[in-house]
């Protein structure tokens, strides 16, 4: 599941790039603001992430993105599972999206939002300057992960946009329980 979210990471990276270099040939300037990431993130994650429903399985994605259905639902991004009947079967993934907040006292507090979730997977996106930023947050998330109590295996997915380069970085933690 999470190599869906990374592909979904690369085509918006891609999308960015384009819409970048489209604006530099007409003499103008491109900013992917904050607002229409999260949006553009929530968007792709839903379309791509429910595409996944099986004969045996429905997965809806739930996210104030135009995608989901309804507004947030405990993080910024869950996609919950249901079977065939209707029930709700559990949370194959949760992810925090922070592109507001740079500093990483913000940024921990969301991120410790996941690690009491007990999804499978996990997913903190959020946004640095420079790729040394995305290094000083791994830094402070790593021993998070490390330090808490883990009750179920769980697979994280960090991802980084820096934006002076117009790319996202990213790392995979995995916790076996």
């Amino acid at each position: 599941m999470l190599e869906t979210v990374e592909v979904c990471l690369c085509n918006l990276e891609r999308k960015a790039n384009h819409n970048k270099l489209e604006a530099k040939r007409k003499g103008e300037k491109y900013i992917w603001y904050s607002t229409h990431k999260n949006k553009d993130i929530k968007d792709e994650l839903s379309r791509e992430l429910e595409s996944l429903s099986s004969d045996i399985k429905l997965l809806k994605a739930r996210s104030s993105g135009k995608g989901g259905s309804g507004g947030e639902w405990l993080y910024d991004f869950t996609l919950r599972e249901f079977d065939l009947d209707g029930n709700f079967v559990g949370v194959p993934l949760v992810a925090e999206i922070e592109l507001s907040d740079s500093k990483s006292s913000g940024l921990l507090y969301d991120f410790n939002k996941l690690l009491q979730s007990d999804s499978s997977n996990k997913v903190f996106i959020f946004q640095q300057k420079e790729e040394s930023g995305f290094y000083d947050i791994l830094d402070r998330i790593e021993p998070a992960i490390k330090a808490y109590d883990h009750k179920v295996s769980s697979n994280f997915l960090i991802s980084c946009w820096i934006t002076s380069r117009y790319t996202f970085k990213s790392k995979r933690i995995v916790i076996e329980f």
